[in-house]
């Protein structure tokens, strides 16, 4: 039983270890943006589409 006992507290402190900052990268100092490949569309450029859905109207009745 002691020995059970001892791997799940040795299991747990490594877990908290992992979770933990202390281990942890340093934040950088300066903030990067980040940048979606591909151009940027215009928004004249930019056409909206409705779908239409038949979707039958009695659904209820048989």
């Amino acid at each position: 039983m002691p020995d059970l006992r001892k791997k799940l507290k040795d299991k747990l402190k490594t877990v908290i270890n992992r979770l933990s900052g202390e281990y942890s990268a340093v934040a950088p100092e300066t903030i990067e943006p980040y940048e979606r490949p591909g151009k940027p569309v215009d928004d004249a450029e930019v056409k909206v589409l409705r779908a239409n859905l038949n979707r039958p109207k009695n659904r209820g009745e048989s």
